[in-house]
């Protein structure tokens, strides 16, 4: 399996340790908030969500994968959700689960024996897919995201 880290974080801002070091939102809990003099905007945050979720179901389709099994459900708020702990979602539905994992409505990874996506921390997204995608790479990079070889640290 290939495995990548994809993030919105340009990599020349990192020190020497691999920390960034730039002044940057981290999540949709930040809107209206201002980053090196610049407010991060609703339609800001939303173009960028858009291309994460994009960017993840470009990985998925491209490496052939059609559903992921949803794990590790967390729904600490209760929501209602259209979904539970091991539920086989089919890829048209993944984009929803992406976007709101990535709001921080919930909590869950999608796997799969071949594949995996999982949303972190600070607007982090690892993805696992069976073989090379060039073409989601380079529609990632065409929406301004960095995508980089890296193991999920959420794989169990």
């Amino acid at each position: 399996m290939i495995k990548y880290r994809i993030i919105k974080y340009n990599p020349a801002f990192r020190d020497a340790t691999g920390a960034f070091r730039r002044d940057e939102w981290i999540s949709a809990g930040d809107i209206g908030e201002s980053f090196a003099g610049v407010t991060l905007t609703r339609a800001e945050y939303e173009r960028v969500e858009h291309a994460y979720v994009s960017t993840a179901l470009a990985f998925l389709r491209e490496s052939g994968l059609t559903s992921l099994r949803v794990e590790g459900l967390e729904n600490t708020r209760g929501l209602q959700l259209t979904f539970a702990e091991g539920t086989v979602l089919p890829l048209e539905e993944m984009g929803d689960v992406i976007a709101r994992n990535l709001r921080e409505e919930f909590c869950c990874r999608l796997e799969s024996d071949t594949g995996f996506i999982h949303v972190g921390w600070d607007y982090y997204m690892y993805v696992g897919v069976p073989n090379p995608c060039p073409a989601a790479e380079a529609q990632a990079a065409a929406l301004g995201l960095y995508v980089e070889e890296f193991t999920s640290p959420y794989r169990p």
